[in-house]
């Protein structure tokens, strides 16, 4: 496979992810509540793990299950948090919010792995703060978050450390659909867990139909097609390439949520959106290699 063929691949899991928080919003608007729709949508991905990987999830080791474990417990908290998160925010906020993972995970390898963050990062973090603040109107409410805002921050935490176990510890597993299917399995355990001991008073009132559709999707297309189609591509292409085209879905959920009538097209969503979009690519670019910046002799 070619680079360019591998950047098309992840441009497409781009899309997949941007899409994600409108199925999302299409479920909850159908009635269905955080812990339901993890659960559904972790149960499929087990199902079509089982019927493409079964050979590899068979061969699975000790130290597979215990990543996997692992991964899986950090992946499901994250997809709670923001999913619930979304309850009460719009998809573009919940989107660009969520990309602040990216400027969080070198603090949180200096902070619990000792990995001094390079210099950039002093100026990375507090810019996409200002991006943060303008996206939610901070200054307009006295510095006061939106509930759902503050939900979808704390889940950016927990993607930043699952994007840290990724590189640490999910390439040492013995195939990465073990990865895939754990995460899975977690999160539909979890979710089944809290569904039936916090929102069984909201079963009555989901429209199956309508909910069940865009969580298949999401299963499907994203928790499935999307990782693998990551898994593959990263294989072919560089890092940064990589995380400049992943980075994209928060730009490709705030197009959709525009187009769909989710949010309105603002200053603020644009300003603050860009501001953090520039963070994160500021983050991701290795700015000596850059030809307007390389030293000359």
């Amino acid at each position: 496979m070619s680079k360019r063929k591998a950047n098309l691949l992840l441009l497409t899991v781009a899309i997949l992810w941007g899409a994600s928080y409108i199925f999302v919003r299409m479920a909850i608007n159908a009635g269905m509540q955080s812990g339901m729709i993890n659960a559904v949508r972790g149960t499929m991905c087990v199902v079509g793990c089982l019927i493409v990987f079964n050979k590899s999830i068979r061969q699975m080791t000790w130290f597979d299950f215990k990543a996997g474990l692992l991964m899986g417990i950090t992946n499901f908290v994250a997809y709670y948090l923001q999913t619930d998160g979304l309850r009460f925010t719009t998809p573009a906020k919940n989107a660009f919010i969520t990309t602040m993972y990216v400027a969080l995970s070198p603090l949180l390898l200096w902070i619990f792995w000792h990995e001094r963050p390079r210099r950039k990062t002093y100026f990375v973090i507090p810019l996409a703060l200002i991006g943060m603040g303008i996206l939610t109107n901070v200054t307009a409410t006295g510095l006061a978050l939106n509930y759902g805002d503050l939900l979808t921050l704390i889940s950016s935490i927990f993607w930043a450390l699952q994007l840290i176990f990724f590189g640490k510890i999910a390439s040492k597993a013995s195939s990465p659909w073990i990865i895939i299917f754990m995460i899975g399995l977690i999160q539909g355990i979890a979710g089944w867990c809290v569904s039936f001991t916090t929102e069984t008073q909201t079963f009555a009132h989901i429209h199956w139909i309508q909910a069940l559709i865009p969580v298949a999707l999401l299963a499907i297309l994203v928790t499935f097609v999307a990782q693998g189609l990551q898994i593959t591509a990263q294989k072919y292409t560089d890092a940064t390439s990589a995380g400049l085209l992943l980075m994209l879905e928060s730009f490709f959920a705030s197009v959709l949520s525009v187009i769909l009538g989710y949010d309105s097209l603002t200053h603020s969503l644009i300003i603050g959106g860009a501001i953090l979009l520039l963070a994160n690519a500021i983050m991701q670019t290795d700015l000596h290699r850059l030809p307007f910046l390389k030293r000359t002799n």
